[in-house]
C-alpha cells in the first residue's frame, strides 16, 4: 500500500475522496464509496480501530435505554442495522441473550417495576427486536437462578430474558477495511494527515506523513471521520474553504470496561445490572469460550463520564473500577475486588453537542450521528454508534455524491463482509506455522500472528496483542507472557533487528504497566 501511495503521489489524477480516520465509521465510508465506484483512499494515523472502535462494549444492539429515553427512531434504526449486520457478517455477529433481573424492594415484589420493564421490552421487540428471531420472555425466580446462580437469591424476584447481539469490534472494523480494499480502495494505517491543501476555496490535496516521508496526493473531496479527533482535522482546513462547515463541538465521553475471571460470576447469559446510587445500569457479559464451550472470563461495562485531558489512550482510574464492581457486588452473592481485575479497556465516545440541553450527564446525550458537507469538497461525520456504522456511512457517501456530482446506488446492505481467508491460513500452516496455542488459554497461535502480519496490516506488537486478538483486553497477564513469542514471529516476518524487537517488547510492557498504575489512581 505504501508503494501504491508513492506511485499516486507522482500522478496528476486525483482521488475522488480521501477518508481520514480508520475506525468503524471511516472504514464504512471507504467501503460504501468504493462499492459505488469511487477512487478512495482511507488513512489512519495509528492502527485500524485503535481508537474508540476497539474499545466499545462489543455489542451490536438497539439500545434498550435509548428507548427508555424516548429516542424510538434511533432504536428502530439500530435494530434494523443489527439485522443487516447479522446477514452480511454471519461469522462475526452472534446472538446474545440478556437477563434483566428484578430485585425485591424491602422483601416485596416490585410489580410496578416489573410492568414497566415488560412494557419496555414489548416496545423493543415491536421496534425491531423481533428481527433477531426471538421475543423476550418473563422468568420466575428459579429460571433466573438457573441462568445466573450467583445472583443474590434473597433479593431476586424474577426477571426478563431478551435478545441482542455482539461482535468483536476491532475485528469487525478490520473486516470492513479488508472489504474496502477488496472493492478497490487504497487503505493504509500509521499514516497521518499533516495538511489539507485548499485551492481557490476548494480542497485539492492531502499531505501525508508515511514512515517519515512527506507525500502530497491530489483529492477532490475529503471526509473527516476522525471521531473524537474531528475538531483537530477541522482545524487543518475549515477556515480556508469557500463554504466552511458549521462549527462543531465534540464532547468526549469515557467508557471503561474491566475483565474478571468468569468463575466469580458464573452467568451463562449477559446481564443488565443497576448501579447503586446511580440511575444507570451496566452490562455483565460472559466471554472467551474455551475449547469445550465453557466461559473463561466476563467483562463489566460501561462507565459514561466526561473526559478531560489527552484524547489518546484515556486511562481507567480506581474510581472507574469501583463504579463497575459496585454494580456486580450489589447483585451477586460473591465479592469481586480490584485485585480480581485481569483486563481493562477505556475508550472515548464522540458525542455531538449543540445546545445547553447537552450539558447534563453524558449518558443522556443523543447517540445520533451528524453529517455536515460543503460544496468546497469537505465532508464531516461525527457521532453515532458501532451498530449503526453502515447507515452512517451510507448517509455520508450520499453527501459526498452531492459534492462530486455523481449518483450511484448504495449496495452495502447486501454486500457480504470479508472474513479470514482460510486458503491463505492453510498456506501459512503448510509452510510449517503451528496452529497450537502459544501458551495454554491464549487462543493465539503462530499461524494467527503470521496471518495478522501478512494479510491484516499488523505492524507493531501491540496491534496483535490488542486488536488482531483480544488477549490483552481479556487477560493481560496471559498477553504479557505471550508477548516475547509473538514479537519473535513478527521479527521473522517483518525483518526486525534485535534492537527493534526489544523496543517493541518494552513499549508493550510500558502499556501494561501504565494500565496497572492508572487503576491505582483516582480520576483526573
Amino acid at each position: 500500500m505504501v508503494q501504491r501511495l508513492h506511485e499516486r503521489a507522482g500522478a496528476e489524477v486525483p482521488f475522488d475522496l480521501v477518508v481520514v480516520g480508520g475506525g468503524i465509521t471511516g472504514a464504512g465510508v471507504a467501503l460504501d464509496a468504493a462499492l459505488r465506484g469511487f477512487d478512495v483512499l482511507l488513512v489512519e494515523r495509528g492502527d485500524f480501530a485503535s481508537g474508540t472502535s476497539s474499545k466499545s462494549s462489543k455489542l451490536v444492539h438497539g439500545g434498550l435505554r435509548y428507548l427508555q429515553q424516548g429516542d424510538v427512531p434511533l432504536v428502530r434504526e439500530a435494530l434494523r442495522e443489527r439485522s443487516i449486520l447479522q446477514r452480511i457478517a454471519p461469522g462475526r455477529v452472534e446472538v446474545l441473550p440478556f437477563l434483566l433481573p428484578i430485585f425485591t424492594r424491602d422483601g416485596l415484589f416490585p410489580r410496578r417495576i416489573a410492568r414497566a420493564l415488560g412494557s419496555a421490552l414489548w416496545a423493543y421487540d415491536t421496534a425491531g427486536g423481533w428481527r433477531i428471531g426471538r421475543l423476550h420472555r418473563r422468568l420466575r425466580k428459579p429460571g433466573v437462578a438457573k441462568l445466573a446462580p450467583l445472583l443474590d437469591s434473597e433479593r431476586i424476584a424474577g426477571g426478563y430474558l431478551y435478545y441482542d447481539a455482539r461482535a468483536d469490534d476491532a475485528r469487525l472494523t478490520l473486516d470492513v477495511v479488508t472489504s474496502a480494499s477488496d472493492a478497490g480502495a487504497t487503505v493504509i494505517n500509521y499514516c497521518s494527515v499533516d495538511r489539507i491543501s485548499v485551492d481557490n476555496g476548494h480542497t485539492s490535496a492531502v499531505e501525508l506523513n508515511v514512515d517519515g516521508a512527506q507525500l502530497s496526493l491530489p483529492a477532490r473531496c475529503v471526509v473527516n471521520a476522525a471521531g473524537v479527533w474531528a475538531e483537530q482535522i477541522d482545524d487543518l482546513v475549515n477556515q480556508q474553504l469557500a463554504e466552511p462547515l458549521p462549527s462543531l463541538k465534540v464532547r468526549p465521553a469515557r467508557g471503561v470496561h474491566v475483565t474478571i475471571p468468569w468463575e466469580l460470576v458464573q452467568t451463562s447469559v449477559a446481564m443488565v445490572l443497576p448501579v447503586p446510587g446511580d440511575k444507570r445500569s451496566v452490562f455483565l457479559v460472559p466471554d472467551k469460550a474455551g475449547s469445550d464451550g465453557s466461559f473463561e472470563v466476563a467483562y463489566i461495562g460501561t462507565t459514561d463520564t466526561d473526559h478531560e485531558g489527552s484524547l489518546d489512550d484515556p486511562e481507567c482510574s480506581s474510581e472507574d473500577v469501583e463504579y463497575l464492581l459496585r454494580a456486580v457486588n450489589s447483585a451477586m452473592q460473591t465479592t469481586v475486588t480490584p485485585d480480581n481485575v485481569i483486563g481493562v479497556w477505556s475508550g472515548l465516545r464522540p458525542l455531538v453537542t449543540s445546545d445547553e440541553a447537552d450539558e447534563g450527564r453524558t449518558a443522556d446525550v443523543s447517540r445520533r450521528h451528524r453529517v455536515d458537507s460543503s460544496r468546497s469538497g469537505y465532508v464531516r461525520v461525527v457521532g453515532g454508534k458501532l451498530t449503526t456504522y453502515r447507515s452512517m456511512a451510507e448517509d455520508t457517501v450520499n453527501h459526498v455524491e452531492q459534492v462530486l456530482g455523481k449518483r450511484r446506488p448504495c449496495s452495502t446492505r447486501k454486500t457480504m463482509l470479508a472474513d479470514r481467508n482460510e486458503h491463505m491460513l492453510n498456506n501459512i500452516c503448510a509452510e510449517g506455522a503451528s496452529q497450537s496455542e502459544l501458551i495454554p488459554g491464549a487462543q493465539l497461535s503462530e499461524a494467527d500472528v503470521v496471518y495478522a502480519v501478512r494479510y491484516e496490516a499488523a505492524i507493531h506488537l501491540v496491534d496483535v496483542m490488542t486488536r488482531r486478538s483480544r488477549l490483552h483486553l481479556l487477560h493481560r497477564d496471559l498477553a504479557e507472557r505471550c508477548a516475547d513469542s509473538v514479537s519473535r514471529i513478527m521479527q521473522r516476518e517483518l525483518g526486525w533487528s534485535d534492537a527493534y524487537r526489544d523496543d517493541e517488547v518494552t513499549a508493550y510492557a510500558r502499556v501494561c504497566r501504565a494500565e496497572i498504575s492508572a487503576m491505582s489512581k483516582g480520576s483526573v
